[in-house]
């Protein structure tokens, strides 16, 4: 134990100085590629951002050979500052600069590229700024301004204007720092600050017209290539900087790189080395457990051989059929009940294919899953109704299994099998008792259905019966009509004319209650006889001839819309004009109960013919609405109506290929819209 706790001990100690000398040969390495990371990519901001100011060095010389700017410097004039400035706004867009202006040889601007914005910058004097100082002393001119107040730092490129040999002025171009910067890339953080140390461009967490001593912590390390270098922090931030100072400029470059990956490397370091040496550790225990293992394997077959004896005895009392086949299918055991319901031998059967037992079809699931035994297709089958083979030849129904089991190492597969011809026999019973059931019940399904459709017919016979009733009044007053015309026809024997216009008059009252009385087969017959053009103004008419007195006697105002040109549709006269009569009907009565009582009859066309009939009654129930047109259903009392109409008029509308439904308007009363196809 003494031992085995001093060789722990000991390797544990040399785990850690392992760990420790490669976690320090990890940091060191890790920024020496750091810092020569940050100095290639501080030659190539440096060389973007001398690129950039090189692209428009030539933009002050270009402007100072113009023609027109040497005429301006020599005499001021409006108009030609105007030209000018013009011209040096065109400049300004082509080159991308951020403006261009020329400075006189007293420093006063005399054009400018903003000179629509700027008004005021004409009165601004430059002689005391360095590019015109600079320009005046016959040099280029450059220079940089920080303005802090505005946070626009901007540079200024300057060239001197010439008449002969004398200074007449300056052209001018400002560059704002921060189109300056975009063209810049870099991997890492890029910082710009002045001489004083004023940041003033940066692409990381760090406030611009502010020194960087108050920003960050700088602290010194010296590598192991002797190497010296900074680290700046943070908050939680740290990078490795690099920098050079642009003597031309003034400027201070900056680039940091983050030493997150210093973190990383350090970290993986650690744990590569440590867990080597705990691999190695763990390489000689494996070692020494395996002879261990060796011997527990010995152990192991001993005590799986009596488990396989005391499983096979298990087995061989089971109360279902057990077999045992490989891959091929070839039977390698079979119990005693197997044995029994198939009345064969193991003799028999060992080492024999499983299908010689069995009687299916080649396309079935117990087939397809046989011939993919030890494949990768494979999918166990549980409770698959097939046909066993005895011995004898005579087949029985089973109940088979096929399952996939492990058996000291070789492929074996379990099938299990239910002799099931005891259930059989009682589900053919069963069938036999539900086919007898089924048939009694069809009879007894024809036996009712004849009794409801003689319950129909009779019902269509009583609903006639008492349709009649409304068609005698219907015919009462066109029959109290033919007497009173009878009666003025005998008064008027000495006047021909006269008689025959009465005689007219009787003659279309008798065609009207023919009419009537021809109706009366509508509810038995849904097809019209004969189909024809029918006027719709025409059956309008003729519909409202049979309630003209009605509409007088309750003071009923009438309002008809119709077009002008006649409009027909396909169908037959008599069954238009009876949708028209129980439509105006209803809305009579349901009127019966109002004061302002107001029927409107409209129709209209567009593709089809829309024919609306609305009243002011107190509209329908809406929980009649869903219902409204299926037959008994009505909202009138016991005795004033049977619920036919609307189912009657609802199947004519449909015989015309139309539909029809009803709504309440929102003023109150209500609506009924039918539509036809147009002839």
């Amino acid at each position: 134990m003494t031992k085995r706790l001093l060789a722990t001990l000991l390797f544990l100690l040399f785990t850690l100085v392992v760990t420790w000398a490669s976690v320090n040969k990890t940091r060191d390495w890790t920024l020496q590629q750091l810092h020569q990371q940050g100095s290639d990519e501080l030659l190539q901001v440096i060389t973007q951002l001398r690129n950039a100011l090189g692209e428009y060095r030539y933009l002050p010389f270009l402007i100072s050979q113009n023609t027109d700017v040497k005429a301006l410097m020599l005499e001021p004039d409006a108009n030609l500052s105007a030209e000018v400035s013009l011209y040096l706004e065109q400049t300004n867009l082509v080159a991308g600069s951020s403006s261009l202006f020329v400075i006189g040889e007293q420093g006063r601007p005399l054009a400018y590229s903003h000179w629509r914005d700027e008004q005021n910058f004409f009165l601004r004097s430059h002689q005391g700024q360095e590019y015109f100082t600079q320009a005046k002393a016959g040099h280029r001119g450059r220079q940089f301004s920080l303005n802090a107040e505005k946070q626009r730092p901007a540079y200024y490129l300057s060239s001197p204007i010439y008449d002969g040999t004398r200074f007449s002025g300056a052209a001018v171009v400002r560059i704002e720092l921060e189109s300056l910067v975009k063209k810049l890339r870099s991997f890492g953080t890029v910082l710009l600050s002045d001489a004083e140390g004023t940041l003033f461009f940066t692409t990381g967490p760090f406030k611009r017209f502010k020194p960087l001593s108050e920003q960050v912590t700088v602290t010194g390390t010296d590598l192991a290539d002797g190497v010296k270098t900074s680290l700046w922090s943070q908050d939680t931030s740290n990078w490795l900087s690099r920098s050079v100072e642009l003597d031309d400029l003034r400027w201070q470059v900056i680039v940091l790189n983050n030493t997150d990956v210093v973190d990383r490397n350090v970290r993986n370091a650690s744990l590569f080395s440590f867990g080597g040496c705990l691999a190695l550790g763990l390489l000689a225990l494996l070692l020494r457990e395996r002879q261990l293992k060796i011997r527990s394997q010995n152990e192991t077959r001993e005590a799986l051989a009596r488990n396989e004896a005391q499983q096979k005895a298990i087995i061989n009392n089971a109360q279902v059929g057990l077999f045992l086949i490989d891959h091929k299918g070839v039977i390698t055991f079979a119990n005693e009940m197997a044995l029994q319901q198939f009345t064969v031998s193991m003799s028999l059967v060992d080492h024999k294919p499983l299908t010689t037992l069995l009687a299916f079809e080649k396309s079935s699931p117990l087939s397809k899953g046989l011939s993919r035994l030890g494949k990768q297709g494979f999918a166990p089958l549980i409770g698959y109704e097939s046909v066993g083979r005895r011995g004898d030849g005579t087949e029985f129904p089973i109940m088979i299994s096929v399952r996939k089991m492990e058996y000291l190492g070789d492929r074996q597969f379990l099938v299990t099998v239910i002799d099931i011809s005891r259930r059989k026999g009682l589900e053919l019973q069963l069938q036999k008792a539900n086919e007898s059931l089924e048939h009694k019940v069809e009879e007894r399904t024809q036996a009712l259905q004849e009794a409801q459709d003689e319950l129909v017919q009779a019902g269509k016979m009583a609903a006639i019966g008492r349709m009649s009733t409304a068609v005698v009044h219907e015919l009462n007053q066109p029959l109290t009509a033919i007497r009173n015309y009878v009666a003025i026809c005998r008064q008027m024997l000495q006047q021909p004319e006269m008689l025959s216009e009465s005689l007219t008059e009787v003659d279309e009252l008798t065609q009207r209650m023919a009419q009537i009385t021809s109706q009366l087969k509508t509810f038995a017959y849904k097809k019209p006889e004969q189909m024809e053009q029918v006027s719709m103004q025409m059956a309008v008419q003729h519909a409202l001839q049979l309630f003209k007195q009605r509409l007088a006697d309750e003071q009923i105002q009438l309002q008809v819309d119709q077009p002008d040109d006649t409009v027909y549709i396909l169908g037959d006269s008599a069954r238009l004009e009876q949708v028209l009569v129980n439509l105006i009907k209803n809305a009579l009565d349901a009127m019966s109960t109002v004061e302002n009582k107001c029927l409107n009859i409209r129709i209209a066309t567009d593709d089809n013919i829309t024919l609306n009939v609305s009243d002011s009654g107190p509209g329908i129930d809406e929980e009649l609405l869903p219902d409204l047109f299926e037959p008994f259903v009505t909202s009138k009392s016991i005795g004033d109506g049977l619920g036919l109409g609307l189912s009657i008029v609802r199947s004519i509308v449909r015989d015309l290929n139309g539909e029809i439904w009803a709504e309440n308007l929102p003023q109150g009363g209500a609506r009924f819209v039918v539509t036809l196809p147009k002839c």
